[in-house]
């Protein structure tokens, strides 16, 4: 994750036994330790042998009267927090970051000296300014940031099918220091964790940037969304995966609400294990220029188990570099005649 790393967060529950410490702030009762697992009673449970979490680095999790895999092979701890508390995985992740008093935002490069974060981070600028690390620690920023910017809703976006409720749904807004229409990023926790800014006009000078960030975050680490969308995905029992975040605003003004982005065609791991957490068929809808072998090198990157599909225009209905979502109605054609299976 990179938010906290997940096997990260599971090796330091197998190596300081914590195992035990979740099961009871779960309220399972009469745990036991076993030779290599913990077992005990659900906590509305008079089984006390119906829960078994093993001491590998999966933290794999059987319980053997409740069904807890949600669609996936096999299950672990956060797993079992999921069903329990009824909540999603990474509220689940939260749930025992908090019971662990362990930072759910950590970052490993807190405990490095002041001088080799500082020889790091001459490393990274002289590598590129502007590159992306996969590893860049994503943390929350003050909701205050929000109120320099002003609440106003643009023509331009409502005439690319995002109207000016949704514009209000998903908090758009303008920059009148940058002259820039504002889209701030949420987390799955809905922290505010960056906000992107977009060239107030349609037309972009050679010489200005179509999008910056006004407050830079890990685009990396993020599925633009799915704070707000992730209940809807559950719903309907599949994701669209779009680019850009605006194609989020698009299908979600079109009352496709089950969809999140990646803020580009490259996906990092976190976002491919995000996605994959979800335990629904995946549907990309990318742009038309994202050619079927680059499709068919992001899904070779799933485990197997995932189902994975794609709208690929092969009748030429999009424009050159149109996404689907630019017109709904083209996008409903392709989701009828031109979906495909990758894997």
């Amino acid at each position: 994750m990179v938010l906290l790393d997940i096997e990260s967060l599971k090796e330091n529950i197998l190596e300081n036994d914590l195992i035990p410490v979740v099961l009871e702030e779960a309220g399972c009762h009469h745990i036991k330790h076993k030779d290599g697992f913990y077992q005990c009673a659900n906590p509305d449970g008079d089984n006390n042998t119906a829960v078994c979490v093993y001491e590998n680095t999966n933290l794999t999790t059987i319980n053997y009267t409740r069904d807890i895999t949600n669609g996936r092979k096999s299950s672990d701890i956060i797993s079992l927090i999921e069903f329990y508390k009824n909540i999603s995985f990474p509220y689940a992740v939260k749930w025992i970051c908090d019971v662990l008093d362990i930072d759910y935002y950590s970052n490993p490069d807190d405990d490095l000296p002041d001088s080799l974060k500082l020889t790091k981070m001459l490393l990274e600028l002289q590598e590129n300014d502007n590159v992306e690390d996969e590893e860049k620690p994503l943390k929350p920023i003050s909701e205050k940031i929000l109120s320099y910017y002003k609440p106003y809703v643009n023509d331009m976006f409502c005439e690319d099918g995002v109207g000016y409720e949704t514009q209000k749904e998903f908090e758009i807004g303008y920059d009148e220091e940058s002259n820039r229409i504002t889209i701030p990023i949420r987390d799955e926790l809905a922290n505010l964790v960056g906000v992107k800014g977009r060239y107030f006009f349609r037309d972009v000078p050679n010489d200005v940037m179509k999008f910056v960030y006004l407050e830079k975050c890990a685009r990396s680490q993020i599925l633009y969304g799915l704070y707000k969308t992730i209940q809807f995905i559950k719903q309907k029992r599949r994701v669209f995966v779009v680019e850009a975040e605006k194609g989020v605003e698009q299908l979600w003004d079109a009352g496709y609400f089950e969809c999140v982005a990646t803020g580009g065609k490259k996906i990092s791991q976190s976002q491919i294990d995000k996605l994959t957490r979800l335990c629904v068929p995946i549907i990309f809808v990318f742009d038309k220029d994202v050619k079927k072998e680059e499709l068919d090198s992001i899904a070779s990157r799933f485990i197997d188990e995932v189902e994975i599909y794609a709208l690929i225009d092969e009748d030429n209905i999009l424009s050159e570099k149109q996404s689907p979502t630019d017109c709904i109605e083209k996008f409903e054609t392709l989701l009828e005649k031109n979906i495909y299976k990758l894997r």
